[in-house]
């Protein structure tokens, strides 16, 4: 694990980030252990993004997902770029929210797509074969149309009443399970999410949940980081489906193998 930041001025947060993270390009069987999320938003944001982001890496996020809703494309090009290069020190990957453009410019790890995005039908021409494609999702039909159109993960939510959507009403436990339940795909689940409900939501089975404010709020980011893993961590269950697919996470090993060989 530590091999992916040697070099690295922060080789010893990074290597303990990954040790927290439990998913890497370490040999050997990869354990399937739910999944940390986490998707920026400079409204929520308590402090400069970028340095929250790399605080909540080393509190032990697996993923970023960077969505700038209204951004300039090439404001969001730098940032993902920057944030991409956070996330490959820390062994973490990053998803690009709607722009496929940005995403195949940064050679990031997936694209995820909203309920106005592309088709993933015509996305998934787009992408390299390990590249990941999401999207979000708040129904059970709706979980079920975007599994038949292809997708490699869903997010559903809002599961509780969260402070980014204040007049939506929260979906609730028990329509995430029969998510979970009936697509054969991993889900994720946002919306309200902390370390006080978070077992509530891992019982359904899902692959693990992705946060936005009880990170990027949070007074001390990477606490408030490694409070969600060290939960997840200690939950006795296992996804139904882990994220990322068993596919996708071979093809990244081998891409991380070939990064890392010398040249």
């Amino acid at each position: 694990m530590v091999g992916c930041v040697a070099g690295s001025g922060t080789s010893t947060a990074a290597a303990s980030a990954l040790e927290r993270r439990y998913f890497c390009c370490a040999e050997g069987p990869v354990q399937e252990r739910f999944q940390l999320h986490l998707i920026t938003d400079r409204k929520r944001c308590s402090g400069d993004l970028p340095d929250v982001v790399h605080r909540a890496l080393m509190g032990g996020v697996d993923w970023i997902q960077v969505r700038e809703k209204t951004a300039p494309a090439l404001d969001t090009y730098l940032l993902a770029g920057r944030l991409q290069k956070a996330c490959r020190l820390a062994g973490a990957g990053l998803i690009v929210n709607d722009r496929v453009d940005i995403a195949l410019a940064i050679d990031a790890g997936g694209v995820h797509l909203a309920k106005k995005s592309l088709p993933p039908a015509v996305v998934r021409r787009l992408l390299a074969p390990d590249q990941l494609l999401g999207c979000s999702v708040h129904s059970l039909e709706e979980a079920v149309s975007a599994a038949r159109a292809g997708v490699d993960y869903i997010t559903f939510g809002n599961v509780f009443a969260t402070d980014s959507h204040p007049d939506v009403p929260a979906k609730g436990v028990a329509v995430l399970r029969a998510i979970v339940e009936r697509i054969e795909v991993p889900v994720l689940a946002i919306g309200g999410i902390t370390a006080q409900n978070v077992n509530d939501v891992l019982a359904t089975g899902c692959a693990g949940v992705a946060v936005i404010g009880a990170i990027l709020a949070a007074g001390d980011p990477a606490a408030a980081a490694s409070g969600l893993r060290d939960a997840l961590h200690r939950h006795p269950g296992r996804p139904r489906h882990p994220f990322p697919p068993r596919a996708a996470r071979e093809q990244m090993r081998v891409r991380q193998d070939e990064q890392a060989a010398p040249r």
